[in-house]
């Protein structure tokens, strides 16, 4: 029962989420990916190969130029070393659909650093917090098997006071985005807040199990209130200057 109830809300909760994930402009093929190359400056040491998984965040939807100002972009900026990137990210991409879109292109590339971020998605397809783990773990391991010293695992922020989330709830603020699923109500911030505790404890499992390092996107409180213009106007994805903020902490887990 406990299970049935849990997988239902997790359907509920991210559906209007989810419709605010997917949207935007396709990202390539995780196979046609290509590389963004920073020239060597004499040093002595081989380029960071960087891989870059996950869903619309990490294809850059809500910035103003996704290709130049996602958050992986920015992050490799912050590098300092010489540096290859390749972004598989893709919008409205789950664990399950990584596992077979994403995974294989970035083993071929044997990364020395990998990013990897799903959650929402996995939240709005009703995927079982066992189920969300397992196919977590190996996205994770098989970026480590490959070659990934260092894999930053990015958990999931608050969602509860999101615009597009307040949107789909009872009598929603002046100025809100339209609600993505028109008269459907979505379920209190309680419920919302629980299923993103539980996805994160999962994280933190996964993280613990294959030897990465946590990214607590999380820890940052309700960005929202704290930070508007890290939203972008849809209610959900990062703004340029989101991306920006959620570089510097992938940045600083990094160190």
């Amino acid at each position: 029962m406990r299970a049935a109830r849990v997988a239902m809300l997790a359907a509920a909760a991210g559906l209007a989420l989810a419709a605010c994930s997917a949207g935007g402009p396709a990202a390539a093929p995780a196979s046609q990916a290509t590389p963004t190359a920073r020239p060597s400056a004499g040093s002595s040491a081989g380029p960071v190969v960087y891989a870059a998984l996950g869903a619309s965040e990490t294809a850059g939807i809500g910035t103003a130029d996704p290709v130049r100002e996602s958050f992986p972009q920015q992050l490799y900026q912050r590098l300092g070393r010489p540096a290859v990137l390749y972004t598989f990210g893709l919008p409205g991409e789950t664990t399950e659909a990584a596992l077979r879109d994403e995974l294989p292109g970035a083993q071929d590339v044997h990364p020395t650093l990998a990013t990897v971020w799903f959650n929402v998605d996995d939240l709005a397809a009703g995927v079982a917090v066992a189920d969300y783990e397992a196919r977590l773990d190996q996205l994770v391991g098989g970026l480590r098997q490959a070659g990934a010293s260092k894999v930053l695992v990015a958990n999931t922020p608050h969602l509860d006071r999101l615009p597009a989330y307040f949107a789909c709830r009872p009598d929603p603020p002046a100025g809100s985005p339209k609600c993505p699923l028109g008269a459907v109500i979505l379920p209190p911030p309680d419920q919302i807040n629980a299923l993103t505790e539980a996805y994160n404890a999962a994280v933190a499992r996964v993280v613990q199990r294959q030897g990465a390092t946590l990214v607590d996107l999380h820890a940052a409180g309700e960005v929202p209130d704290q930070h508007p213009e890290y939203v972008s106007a849809d209610g959900f994805h990062p703004s340029t200057a989101g991306a920006a903020a959620i570089a510097a902490t992938f940045a600083t887990a990094l160190g």
